[in-house]
């Protein structure tokens, strides 16, 4: 029986957060590729589990069918940070750099104005920078995403991506089993205890003032 630590170690450190490591060096691998090949600086790349996507924010207008749910990630100019969800594709990588590409271009000041400007009157599909950025994404696509990129998204990223899926549903069962636990009071606490004992047997007092 594992401690609660132990759990989380093995359960989620080691399994789920080391493979969104993994897809998160994969994507910074790739984007200083495409920097050292067009000769810019490199952007950061930030890979997250959570819901992220280029949708309105803070009560802006969007537009009812949701197409910027498409872009599963977001642009953070100010640190020069890409943000994906685990999920996102290779397309959706190849978009937000172009968004810093823009930042570089106009500046990062103008740019972050230019954006908050466009999130406040326009819906998705009708501001600029997108427009200019689906653009000039097309017109990357065949230079930045070679076969080599694509082989090692598809190979390397999409075969993770299935395994954290796995994992993510296994956890949450396991953790919504123990939310959901309807024994009485006392057999809860003895399991908890049994959870958060060692191997070799052992209760500390401070364990028990943890129940």
């Amino acid at each position: 029986m594992h401690t609660v630590d132990e759990f989380i170690r093995s359960e989620i450190e080691e399994k789920i957060l080391k493979l969104v490591k993994e897809i998160e060096e994969i994507h910074q691998e790739i984007v200083e590729e495409w920097s050292s090949k067009l000769g810019l600086s490199k952007p950061r790349v930030v890979v997250t589990l959570q819901e992220v996507n280029e949708c309105a924010r803070d009560g802006a207008i969007c537009e009812s069918d949701d197409l910027c749910k498409i872009i599963t990630g977001e642009y953070y100019p100010d640190t020069m940070t890409i943000l994906l969800n685990y999920r996102a594709t290779l397309d959706t990588l190849l978009h937000l750099y172009v968004h810093y590409i823009q930042s570089l271009q106009i500046g990062v000041d103008r740019f972050r104005q230019i954006r908050e400007a466009e999130r406040l009157r326009l819906p998705w599909s009708l501001r600029p920078t997108e427009i200019r950025a689906i653009a000039l994404a097309k017109k990357l696509q065949d230079t930045l995403c070679t076969q080599r990129i694509v082989k090692l998204w598809s190979e390397y990223v999409k075969v993770r991506i299935r395994k954290i899926d796995e994992e993510i549903q296994r956890i949450r069962s396991c953790v919504k089993a123990a939310l959901t636990q309807t024994m009485p009071y006392v057999h809860v606490r003895d399991i908890a205890r049994r959870m958060l004992t060692s191997y070799d047997g052992s209760w500390t007092r401070e364990d028990k003032d943890r129940l």
